[in-house]
């Protein structure tokens, strides 16, 4: 990895001086001319040339500051820690229900080689942003679900195959068209029933299942997603490509005698066009001797019982099969559906057109022999809706069809290249952890897949349900999600699809303008939930609910101007905008009430994000989102040279936003100290809101995070910890909780085998409040998208306002720090910003912007982080008084508040990390590798008790076996522990136990070796603990004595540990944790504030600590063969370790909570 040293040009300058200092007066004197005619001349160029631009636009000089801008000249190719990436593996087994799944990076393949009842949760799906379907077991066809995997339950359990609020329908494998949606006069389940009467409510209607294709053998048995059982399955493997969007599966079939392959692709580039390509072969080996031939009949079928709230409006053959179907209650709408067959390098065409009740089919069949044993369809289907093109959409459906007919390997190639150019356009690498960057890169799939980028009018936009083209989850309903978690996170990639996603709110904005007046009101008001239309409805009222949902959608447009890609410029901000912000200012305005006891204004009966809250006062995001809207208005107004009312900035600054006597933001007034909170609320006002406009402001925001880390619903939503990722990476300046509560995103949540995000960590509905998830989630995918682009990295798109002309002026913020949990760092490759190309790099030392094209500097402003004082707080200490913080800062780098830079096209700027400090000065652990070797609760992380953040924490699941923490220090950094400290949450453990591995040189060669083999060496078929002994030998490391812990430790840092060095219970591995302290009784340091619950007095609580002390001579220990490299009888290094063992056991308070004790911090000093 190439390096810049930051120092050395300053250092190289400071030896220049002194050297010209020591020439003689004459020779300085001679240079000083020179320079000055030299600054004469460029002087009096730059006057001759205006400025003269880099076509047409100024080249500005870079301000003074750390970094350094200069040619880009260097490719940052970041460098891969193949020992981390590997125990990164590992993390993947901590997603759920993880059985046979599988990950390729290099393929970007992901996979199951089990064949699992219909579930929704292990289906994959295609889409490409117009049509989707989700693919069942067998690889093609419509299912319902039959099987819960959370419950271990089926339709004997009320509710247990059900989807959740509003429709609460069985779950399905169906096939969707975008913006396809119905009218209902009333839903299964829904908030407002009373608003029923004033209109219908809109959801998506499902079309028949394009993907069907059955076929019978010898005519009795059939192959279908109904009639296939498990015990007739074998070698079975089904396929998502996150490359391409292609599903495959594999399998054997009718007792091995047939393999079957299915492919199914939604066309990238022909939206309307969906492929499904089946090839049926003989196992030949498993022909029966009286066996010569195996007749196939194919059925090709429409089946209008496969759609969902549809009516049937045609259906037939011309060439093909077709039907037509129109949504609900929407007779002016219709999708139709074209299929066309072909059996590849054969003359015998699909005939014998059938069409009974409510099905139309064709069929062909096919004689597979010996001399012939394999046979492929191709099934091309053309899918139009009236929301797509305006005309007849059967005759066009047949064209799509018809012309792709006999061109399946063209079609594929097509298909693929265009998924080409998408990922050249975009792409992030984050090569020290698999698990994350396979997040990184399937969120970025899962969002493109679910949106395009043509045939999508200005009038009408891109509706994105929450859950895509695969499931009607939420009705297949837009709400905020859409504008706050998804398109941010493809903005910066993408900047055309995150126009058309809000062109959809532009081109509600009619609507929403007649919903403030039917309440009476100025402005717009959107509604919470919205589909063909945008009235309020029992699903999305407009008042006395989300309130934020209006803020939420101008923050979206307004980010769009300020991300300022191709023509998005003051017709942009002046047409699409500012009407937009203008008519939510107007509402906002009327909407809000002035308080004179207080001189505030305030707001009444509303919900805020966190939904557990309904019909509150105040909700503080809410209240700062109409802070800094009003604001918005009043910059945006000044710089078009429109109208501003004057009351926007009154209103901005005396908006109430509540607050505890020690000064904790509320979410809402009267909030009480027992509240749980679902999701991100009052952290959002970090970040997107960035509602941080002083010191005092940002000292709140600290405690804030703080405070509500630590009561967070644990089955909350999974767009709650994408939020704390940027807030901690912003706010605070020590540790490395930026990177938990990465991880905090996605283990919890993400779901094997095909990477797809649930709306909880608890899919349990029997144990989680009878809620059944959303699935899949694409708000976390953006929000996870969010984490990385702007969390980790500081990015952020703002402005300035010039005071003179008060113009906006688009700036860049850059705000890295160092990632100690992500060796190596990430990059983020071809970013957009005002239609320029960047790369932004994050490596272990250094954060580069690269302008990589376009024709324009951009200025970037890099935040002076020595304003944050994330430790000057003092925590509560009884008698009902509250936190005291030292807000006085001492080291204001002189004032500076930012340094201000500007890249030219060509140019780069590198900046010195931000190096977080230390939590506890001297842990030997903060930051560290962890892993849990016990289930902790739905929502935790081990790596939250290193991250040096002292209001994170992991517990175990259950409290009756040891909850154990394994920690590696890392390579060739052995260390003696003498001296430690456990942090507990308000739960401590009974007692806990510390043990060592020593022999760690041993291990860590092992592991080094093992590396290198899996790597470099080919074993064949010999033995890899025989390789072993080639490069540095293993009989050290066996025995018939193991260690199961050990076992785990290899498992963990060593991927398929069993498997490649072949332990069994002849062959285990000698060496074993140690303990070094062992069974130590907790006891609590803090005592119970029962008036905190009492009193409802909001406070950061102090954590019970236990410190510890280790004396080595009071250990009794084998010595014996106790280094790798030293095997005396009489060596004494066994102390020093790289893996630490913490088992804590059952709870101080036996309490009949089955979950155990919690651990904040764990401390471990020389």
């Amino acid at each position: 990895m190439s390096k810049v040293d930051l120092d050395r040009d300053q250092k190289n300058f400071r030896v220049l001086l002194r050297g010209e200092y020591q020439k003689s007066r004459e020779l300085v004197w001679r240079k000083v001319a020179i320079i000055t005619m030299t600054l004469l001349t460029i002087f009096g160029s730059l006057l001759f040339l205006c400025w003269q631009s880099v076509k047409g636009q100024a080249v500005l000089p870079a301000a003074e500051g750390p970094g350094i801008v200069s040619k880009a000249t260097q490719d940052h190719a970041l460098q891969s820690n193949d020992e981390v990436r590997k125990a990164s593996k590992k993390l993947y087994e901590l997603l759920a229900n993880t059985e046979g799944a599988y990950y390729d990076p290099e393929t970007m393949v992901l996979g199951s080689t089990v064949f699992s009842p219909h579930t929704y949760s292990r289906q994959p799906y295609v889409a490409n942003g117009y049509i989707g379907t989700r693919i069942p077991n067998v690889g093609f066809g419509y299912a319902e679900d039959v099987w819960n995997l959370w419950a271990n339950a089926d339709d004997k359990i009320p509710g247990a195959l059900e989807n959740g609020w509003p429709l609460r329908n069985r779950r399905f494998a169906g096939a969707f068209v975008s913006d396809f949606y119905c009218l209902q006069e009333s839903l299964n389940s829904t908030n407002f029933p009373e608003l029923d009467e004033h209109g219908y409510s809109t959801v998506i209607a499902s079309i028949p299942q394009w993907t069907q294709l059955q076929f019978s053998a010898n005519g009795a048995k059939w192959f279908s997603p109904q009639t296939v059982d498990s015990k007739d399955v074998s070698n079975y493997t089904q396929e998502l490509s996150i490359q391409n969007g292609v599903v495959t599966t594999h399998l054997d079939w009718h007792g091995g005698l047939l393999h079957i392959e299915t492919k199914i692709l939604a066309h990238k580039r022909i939206y309307t066009l969906g492929i499904v390509s089946m090839k049926v072969s003989l196992n030949l080996d498993q022909l029966p001797d009286e066996m010569s031939s195996v007749e196939l009949d194919f059925l090709d079928t429409l089946d209008f019982n496969t759609s969902h709230r549809s009516v049937l409006a045609d259906k037939g053959y011309d060439d093909g099969i077709y039907m037509v179907v129109e949504p609900e209650n929407v007779p002016y709408s219709n999708t139709s559906i074209f299929s066309k067959c072909e059996i590849a390098g054969s003359e015998i065409e699909f005939n014998n057109f059938d069409s009974y009740e409510e099905r139309v089919s064709q069929n062909a069949s096919i004689i597979l022999t010996k001399d012939s044993p394999q046979v492929t369809i191709h099934k091309y289907v053309g899918i139009v809706s009236t929301e797509y093109s305006n005309g007849p959409t059967l005759s066009r459906a047949k064209d799509v069809a018809i012309k792709s007919c006999g061109n399946y390997e063209k079609l594929s190639l097509t298909h693929n290249e265009a998924w080409k150019r998408i990922y050249d356009d975009a792409f992030i690498e984050i090569p020290s952890d698999e698990v994350l960057e396979l997040t990184a890169r399937s969120s970025l799939y899962h969002i493109l897949a679910n949106t395009r980028t043509y045939n999508v009018s200005d009038e009408r936009g891109l509706p994105v349900p929450v859950s895509g083209l695969s499931s009607d989850s939420y009705g297949g309903m837009v709400f905020w999600d859409s504008d706050f978690w998804i398109q941010p996170g493809i903005l910066p990639f993408f900047p055309n699809i995150a126009k058309n996603i809000n062109n959809y709110r532009n081109a509600t904005h009619k609507q929403a303008r007649l919903n403030a007046k039917q309440y009476g009101y100025p402005g717009a008001l959107y509604p919470w939930t919205s589909g063909r239309y945008a009235n309020c409805t029992s699903t999305g009222p407009c008042v006395d609910y989300e309130y934020h949902i209006n803020i939420d959608v101008c923050l979206a447009s307004f980010s769009i101007y300020l991300n300022g890609a191709k023509g998005i410029d003051d017709n942009y901000l002046r047409y699409t905008t500012w009407p937009m912000v203008l008519d939510a200012a107007e509402f906002f305005t009327a909407f809000v009430e002035y308080n004179n006891t207080i001189d505030s204004y305030e707001t009444h009966n509303l919900t805020d994000p966190d939904e557990f809250a309904n019909h509150i006062d105040n909700g503080a995001f809410t209240n700062a989102g109409i802070k800094l809207l009003l604001k918005w208005a009043t910059d945006i107004g000044y710089h078009l040279r429109e109208p501003v009312d004057p009351r926007w900035m009154e209103i901005s600054e005396k908006i109430h936003i509540p607050q505890s006597d020690s000064n904790i933001t509320l979410e809402y007034s009267g909030m009480n100290s027992s509240a749980e909170i679902k999701q991100a609320d009052v952290t959002l006002m970090v970040y997107p809101l960035a509602f941080i406009t002083d010191e005092s402001i940002l000292n709140n925001a600290i405690k804030d995070l703080y405070y509500y880390s630590e009561h967070q619903s644990s089955s909350g939503p999974a767009m709650t910890y994408p939020v704390f990722v940027a807030a901690a990476a912003g706010i605070l300046n020590h540790g490395s909780s930026s990177q938990s509560y990465l991880y905090k995103s996605l283990l919890p949540y993400l779901r094997a085998p095909f990477a797809q995000f649930s709306e909880q960590s608890d899919d349990n509905f029997m144990t989680n409040g009878k809620t059944q998830p959303a699935f899949p989630f694409l708000t976390a995918n953006g929000g996870f998208l969010q984490s990385i682009l702007f969390g980790l990295t500081g990015i952020r798109f703002s402005y300035e306002v010039e005071p003179g002309t008060k113009k906006i002026q688009r700036i860049l913020k850059f705000n890295p720090i160092e990632l100690p949990l992500l060796p190596g760092g990430i990059a983020i490759r071809n970013f957009k910003y005002l239609n320029q190309v960047l790369d932004i790099i994050i490596e272990d030392k250094n954060g580069t912007i690269v302008h990589k094209s376009g024709d324009k500097p951009i200025r970037i402003k890099v935040p002076n982080r020595t304003l944050i004082h994330d430790r000057d707080m003092t925590t509560y200490h009884g008698n009902g008084s509250t936190s005291v913080e030292n807000t006085k800062n001492d080291d204001s780098a002189n004032g500076i508040s930012a340094h201000y830079y500007t890249i030219n096209p060509g140019e780069e700027l590198i900046l010195p990390l931000f190096r977080m400090a230390s939590n506890v000065e001297g842990n030997i652990a903060e930051s560290k590798q962890v892993t849990n070797l016990t289930a902790g609760v739905p929502g935790d992380v081990a790596i939250s008790t290193l991250d040096g953040n002292n209001y994170t924490h992991w517990q175990p699941a259950k409290k009756s076996s040891p909850g154990k923490l394994l920690i590696d220090l890392g390579p060739n950094n052995s260390q003696v522990i003498n001296k430690g400290m456990i942090l507990w949450g308000q739960r401590p453990a009974k007692n806990f136990t510390i043990s060592i591995l020593p022999h760690t040189e041993t291990i860590g060669q092992m592991l080094s070796n093992l590396t290198f083999i899996m790597e470099n060496v080919n074993v064949g078929d010999g033995s890899v603990l025989e390789a072993l002994e080639d490069i540095g030998g293993s009989s050290s490391l066996f025995l018939h004595n193991g260690d199961e812990d050990v076992k785990n430790l290899l498992s963990w840092k060593a991927e398929d540990a069993d498997n490649t060095l072949g332990i069994s219970e002849d062959n285990i591995v000698r060496g074993k944790f140690f303990p070094i302290l062992e069974d130590y009784k907790v006891k609590p340091s803090e005592p119970y504030f029962e008036e905190i619950f009492s009193k409802s007095i909001i406070e950061i609580l102090p954590s019970n600590k236990t410190e510890f002390t280790i004396n080595y001579n009071n250990i009794r220990h084998d010595r014996t063969a106790c280094s790798y490299k030293n095997l005396s009888n009489n060596c004494s290094d066994w102390t020093k370790t790289r893996f630490i063992m913490v088992s804590i056991e059952g709870t101080y308070d036996d309490d009949a909570d089955e979950k155990g004790g919690t651990i904040k911090e764990l401390v471990f000093m020389n």
